[in-house]
């Protein structure tokens, strides 16, 4: 079970732009803290990131292939592509 720290920001779409110290094993997020890499955060991450960061990353909502909408906005109606 090889663990390791990686560097990331966060995705979520706020304007912070938070720096992240992700502790990975096997490939998946164990833990995600706040990094003191960027001074204009000093390692502070908000709770959403703190507790949904795994969720959001390896959850069944996440998007495997990209996709191109067929039907109206709104709609729901994609197709894969390549």
């Amino acid at each position: 079970m090889p663990t390791e720290e990686r560097a990331s920001v966060c995705t979520f779409d706020c304007p912070d732009t938070c720096s992240l110290s992700v502790t990975v094993t096997d490939d998946s997020i164990a833990k995600v803290r706040g990094s003191d890499a960027v001074p204009y955060t000093a390692g502070v991450i908000c709770n959403k990131v703190a507790r949904e960061m795994s969720a959001f990353v390896h959850g069944p909502g996440r998007l495997l292939h990209p996709l191109r909408r067929v039907g109206t906005k709104g709609s729901g109606q994609f197709e894969p592509i390549t």
